[in-house]
């Protein structure tokens, strides 16, 4: 699978990589865990769930097994069953909690919106 991302997720991994630490480690997993998809998931598994509060876009969250100390999780969405995923919006959500998920489906569609613009499609 090809990982593609969003200027947003750019700036999210940027400062992680600032950062270093556990935060780092687990969205470098996460990212590994996408490319390593063959095709879009046919179903929810532990690290792949759907975003339910998404109506527009079909968006996926993407987390790693519990951390006391972290908990990444990454919302992406699939342009087509080819190879390519489009990492949106990147959080921990230890720090923000669930409520979080609610905005950023709000927030990963308007990118989703964006990217489809410029690559000459309609939202």
């Amino acid at each position: 699978m090809i990982v593609d991302w969003t200027d947003e997720f750019d700036r999210w991994l940027t400062h992680a990589e600032e950062q270093g630490g556990r935060r780092l480690a687990l969205a470098v997993a996460l990212l590994q865990a996408l490319a390593d998809l063959p095709a879009r998931p046919a179903e929810e598994s532990p690290t792949f769930k759907r975003v339910r509060q998404a109506r527009r876009h079909e968006l996926w969250r993407v987390a790693h097994p519990f951390d006391p100390e972290v908990a990444v999780r990454i919302i992406c969405w699939f342009p087509a069953d080819d190879h390519v995923v489009l990492a949106l919006i990147g959080f921990d959500k230890k720090m923000i909690g669930d409520v979080f998920y609610a905005s950023a489906a709000t927030r990963g569609e308007a990118l989703v919106d964006a990217w489809l613009r410029q690559q000459g499609g309609t939202p």
